[in-house]
């Protein structure tokens, strides 16, 4: 097995895309024409899910062959008795998915992220900018905990309704216009509870892309309680 152009799909197994071989424990694996092109067809579209219907005009080179479901399933049994190491699996309306063992780590360290947002002590809040009016989709708990409002409050609302009648902040402008030019922005400002106490704070804004579209997706708010910074003491005694 040479060559560093691999694709590890299990700990067992790999495909070659310099030879176009399977090799299982290092061993080549011995496969039909018909199911190397399969292999080859699933590879190209590797963690995403095919349609039984375009593994047969794969495998036929034809649009005119008659479809029929089981003889792609007993390709695909073909192709598992070869290399039962492969996490070949079936999905819900006829399709079929090769996943590689990196898509599996990714997966579960997404999973991982997004527990240690969860249990971030800063509260973090996540919103979608091409929806109507940029809503919060997403809070964690410590943002419940810091203003007092249950997720199921706070979801679907602009940022805004944390400022109260306190529309009049500077850093407000410089959010906006963050959020305009789709910039980072770090301010401090005031927001409120849902019981009406103040809660000052520094929070950093950032945008969130979708690099493979080159747009933006979200927007993430991250805040830091300052209350006990002296900087709050001086922001109470302007509002008094």
């Amino acid at each position: 097995m040479n060559g560093n152009n691999l694709i590890r799909l299990t700990k067992r197994c790999y495909w070659s895309m310099d030879t176009e071989s399977l090799f299982v424990d290092g061993v080549d694996v011995r496969l039909s024409i018909s199911q190397k092109k399969l292999f080859k067809f699933l590879i190209k579209n590797i963690n995403k899910p095919v349609l039984n219907l375009d593994i047969l005009y794969e495998l036929n080179d034809s649009h005119d062959k008659e479809f029929n479901e089981k003889s792609v399933r007993n390709f695909i049994t073909g192709l598992r008795k070869s290399a039962p190491c492969l996490n070949l699996v079936n999905i819900y309306g006829g399709y079929y998915m090769l996943k590689s063992e990196q898509i599996s780590r990714s997966l579960k360290l997404k999973e991982q992220f997004f527990e240690i947002i969860e249990q971030s002590k800063n509260p973090i809040v996540v919103t979608s900018p091409n929806e109507y009016d940029n809503p919060i989709i997403y809070v964690n708990e410590a943002f419940c905990e810091l203003f007092g409002y249950e997720y199921e409050e706070a979801v679907g609302q602009n940022c805004r309704f944390l400022h109260g009648d306190d529309t009049e902040q500077e850093a407000l402008k410089q959010i906006r216009e963050a959020i305009s030019a789709q910039k980072s922005v770090e301010v401090n400002i005031c927001n409120y509870t849902k019981e009406g106490d103040m809660v000052y704070e520094d929070i950093t804004i950032s945008p969130i892309f979708d690099k493979q579209k080159e747009q933006l997706s979200y927007f993430l708010g991250i805040y830091k309680d300052i209350r006990s910074v002296p900087l709050f003491l001086k922001k109470i005694q302007e509002v008094l």
